[in-house]
């Protein structure tokens, strides 16, 4: 067997997300207090890259940083409630939009990792790509009774027997 060899730090940043933009959706939110006790929202986003590729990575909004802060709520429809003062997990979680993510790097004992530099407002996203929750599925649509029957060879005019032999 014949392969290319890889460090621990080219294995790291195999599994992470280039720098860029990528939808995402909130998959939970929690009110929580910072080290310093300031009260932030810590959500757990799932970031859809190329390829199928996914990402988990949590972001922490609170008020020391505001841009961040008004940019998620403008990502996510939230800017009402950004503008009243008040956000709560249960705003948060279910939402989509799109974030500009990065890489931290390595830093002492741990490994490099994808971060959130900050959220895209609605005017300023890419096109939606095909890997976008947010896109439509391509689903067949329902048959009408007719179409059904045509379809798998149905006679529309014979008698339906519903008599069951027991």
């Amino acid at each position: 067997m014949r392969f290319s060899p890889m460090t621990e730090d080219e294995l790291a940043r195999a599994s992470l997300l280039e720098p860029g933009v990528y939808p995402f959706e909130v998959i939970t939110a929690s009110e929580e207090l910072s080290k310093a006790g300031n009260e932030m929202i810590k959500v757990k986003l799932n970031v859809f890259g190329p390829n199928d590729q996914q990402a988990h990575i949590f972001d922490y909004l609170m008020e020391k940083l505001q841009y961040k802060l008004r940019h998620f709520c403008e990502a996510t429809g939230l800017l009402q409630k950004y503008e009243a003062g008040t956000l709560s997990e249960v705003d948060c979680e279910g939402k989509t939009g799109f974030v500009k993510i990065k890489i931290d790097p390595a830093n002492g004992s741990y490994s490099a990792k994808n971060s959130v530099q900050d959220y895209v407002k609605p005017g300023d996203a890419p096109a939606a790509p095909t890997a976008s929750p947010t896109a439509p599925l391509d689903l067949p649509r329902k048959l009408k009774p007719e179409e059904f029957n045509a379809k798998h060879g149905v006679d529309a005019g014979a008698k339906f027997d519903d008599d069951i032999p027991f």
